[in-house]
């Protein structure tokens, strides 16, 4: 491990992409302000749709981009919190019950505790491991469901409904390997959606309802959210790269110029684009005779990818059984959400409002550097650690192996009262 401690104000939150490595590192200047001070980024190698496929890769990326990081920061990183996603995650809802044993029948937080610990006891196949456990609501003796805290209640008997997060125990353990071998140390493994949603969704829009659709390079991540509350989420396995490697099949062109092209000259409707159908000039895959593209065949190949990845999305929002309650409608964000025209799209497929999610919530430093969707999970990273650490979200959920206990901060000094903490926990999720 390396000599120096990383300084107890600063947080680290490391994207681990299909495309891209993204290094965030923060400074916690008080309560209401978070300074970005130092960026990392490098293109990502050896994953697959989220996946690691090659660790070897993998890790150098990483450590590059943690190097890169530390020069634009000035600090030198030990301990970071990591995003999963890919469509190996899946999510579950359970119900429990217990008893009430205390004597004066008063629900404490220890029932809470014991009551989401049994909420984990059903059979799951072995090659799947649980995240992270949401409570959805609580009952206490039949009455209506509360979405609070119970504690303080009076009742012989509580019930709850609970998500259950769950990913591939090879999927997981790889990532935490990779980036343990890179001379760091894991305080968290997040799913990329609720990071995400940190960063891009605020209180009101998660507790009227509201869809987030993460278009990344290898995977495109759902999380549906209301009363506050985390619903539903899942991965699909098509995303950003698969637009490319379109472009690339249907041209004939060279990997990087359809990368290129898809940003400078893409659209994801062709009919925003019919009164100025240009020609762009590219090499071809034999480097000869120059290749003449409209930007029209452009538009068509990209709008069809595009449409798969909405339609999708969809399938999961309806999945999550609360597809009509989404009054704040969807928000996209992501790298794959800055095609132009993915909003008009998305809307039209989704049959409801669609808005484009920026990062916020960092308040200082090199903000105006980070305001691009494309750093939304790794600012909400930022975002979500800094909340557990202040006690907004509980610090003990179920992760990696290699996941170690993390130093206190200036913010988790204070004990925190169990009521305002269990509020919390429910307003943030």
């Amino acid at each position: 491990m390396k000599a120096k401690k990383q300084d107890s104000e600063i947080i680290v939150g490391l994207d681990v992409g299909t495309t891209k490595i993204c290094v965030i590192v923060a400074r916690v200047r008080d309560d209401n302000n978070i300074d970005v001070i130092g960026i990392g980024k490098a293109h990502s190698d050896g994953l697959h749709r989220g996946l690691v496929v090659n660790p070897k890769k993998t890790i150098e990326s990483i450590k590059t981009a943690i190097l890169n990081a530390e020069k634009n920061s000035g600090v030198n990183i030990t301990n970071v919190s990591v995003g999963i996603a890919g469509h190996h995650i899946k999510c579950m809802q359970t119900n429990a019950s217990i008893g009430i044993n205390n004597s004066d029948r008063t629900i404490h937080q220890d029932d809470v505790d014991r009551i989401l610990e049994q909420s984990k006891l059903l059979r799951l196949s072995s090659d799947m491991k649980i995240v992270h456990i949401v409570p959805q609501e609580f009952i206490v003796d039949d009455r209506e469901p509360i979405f609070e805290s119970p504690v303080g209640m009076l009742g012989i008997r509580l019930a709850a409904k609970v998500n259950l997060i769950m990913g591939l125990v090879s999927s997981i353990d790889d990532l935490s390997q990779c980036v343990s071998a890179c001379d760091v140390d894991v305080d968290d493994i997040v799913l990329e959606p609720i990071a995400s949603a940190h960063a891009v969704l605020d209180d009101t829009e998660k507790k009227v309802g509201v869809s987030m659709i993460d278009i990344g390079g290898g995977t495109t991540d759902v999380a549906v959210f209301k009363k506050g509350i985390l619903k539903y989420t899942a991965g699909i396995g098509i995303a950003g790269n698969l637009v490319t490697s379109d472009i690339v099949e249907g041209m004939g062109i060279l990997e990087a110029d359809a990368e290129r092209i898809k940003k400078e000259y893409g659209y994801a409707m062709i009919s925003e684009i019919l009164n100025d159908d240009e020609i762009i000039v590219k090499n071809n895959i034999r480097e000869q005779e120059p290749k003449k593209i409209k930007k029209s065949v452009l538009a068509r190949i990209i709008e069809a990818r595009m449409q798969d990845i909405f339609e999708l999305s969809a399938i999961e929002i309806k999945n999550s059984q609360i597809m009509n309650e989404l009054h704040a409608g969807v928000v996209i964000t992501g790298g794959g959400s800055l095609i132009r025209g993915s909003k008009d799209l998305a809307e039209q497929i989704l049959g409801m409002e669609v808005n484009l999610g920026s990062p916020r919530g960092l308040s200082g430093g090199l903000i105006r550097e980070i305001e691009s969707p494309i750093y939304a999970t790794g600012v909400g990273l930022v975002l979500h650690r800094y909340k557990e650490l202040s006690g907004k979200i509980p610090v003990k959920k179920s992760g990696a192996k290699s996941v170690k206990k993390v130093q206190e901060t200036k913010q988790d000094v204070t004990p925190k009262k169990i009521f305002t903490k269990i509020k919390s926990w429910f307003d943030e999720l």
